[in-house]
Order: C-alpha cells, then structure tokens, then sequence
C-alpha cells in the first residue's frame, strides 16, 4: 500500500510539474507576442507615410527641394539651418498645414520665405509638397490629408 501511495504522489508530483512547466510557457509566448506587438506599433508609428504621388513625382520635388529649399530647411527637412526656416520634416508642426496653404506659401512666400511662384511650376510646387510630405509619419499625413480636404492644392 506504501508503494501505491508513493506512486500516487509522484503521479501528483509529475502532474505539477507539467502544469507549472506549461504555464511558464505560456506565459513566454505571451511575453513574446506582447514584445512583439509593441515593437510593431513603435515601428508603425515612426515609420513614414505611403508616398501621395508617383516616383516621378517624388523625384522631381527631391531634385527641386535640394536646388531651393535644402539651403534654409536642411538636407533632410531637419530645418533651422537658417535659424528662422522651421523644420519640415516630422518634428515640427508643418504637418498641421494643409495642402493649399503650403501650396500659398511656397508661391508666395511668408514672413521670411521668399516667393518662388514665379520660377517654380504648378508640377513643381505640387511636388515639393509631395516630397516634404514622405518625411511625415502616416499619423501626420492622415491628419493633414483631413485637413487639406477644407483647402486642398489649387
């Protein structure tokens, strides 16, 4: 009876450890889908937006950016190499402008921007826009795209 006893507990013993064996893997593949998710939406979140114009279009206002703006905004849109011109890129509020008030500005110039609407063409204004605009996260683009809908490009 002592030895059927004996067996019963390691029966109960066994059967513990398997469950206590089981939860920790379960908690682990928790652990990695939560890490993972998270990861994911870090990534999500700071990547850049889908582009609103074709390559060519993109490229054109690359080449027409680094020719113009480049000088005051920075290489990348970092801005303030001028320590007026803001930045372009995702860091500042430029974002929040909608298409044809940038549109405005860029022809018309501000405060302290120069007017270029007289050297730049309606294509090359729309793809400078186009091209500041792939420096956004997809957020951002989503909610200027909202917001460009009030003032879009003329």
């Amino acid at each position: 009876m002592a030895s059927s006893k004996q067996q019963k507990r390691q029966a109960r013993q066994a059967q513990r450890q398997a469950q206590e064996r089981n939860r920790r893997i379960i908690n682990w593949a928790i652990f990695v889908l939560i890490v993972t998710a998270s990861a994911y939406f870090v990534w999500a979140q700071g990547r850049p937006a889908e582009s609103l114009a074709p390559a060519e279009t993109i490229a054109l206002g690359a080449q027409v950016y680094e020719t113009n703006c480049a000088s005051c905004h920075g290489d990348e849109g970092q801005g303030h190499v001028l320590a007026e011109a803001p930045a372009l890129d995702e860091s500042e509020h430029v974002w929040h402008h909608a298409d044809g008030q940038l549109q405005i500005l860029i022809e018309n110039g501000g405060t302290l921007m120069p007017a270029f609407g007289e050297q730049f063409s309606d294509e090359e204004v729309v793809a400078v826009i186009r091209y500041v605009q792939t420096w956004w996260t997809a957020e951002q683009l989503a909610a200027q795209q909202e917001n460009s809908r009030v003032d879009p490009l003329q």
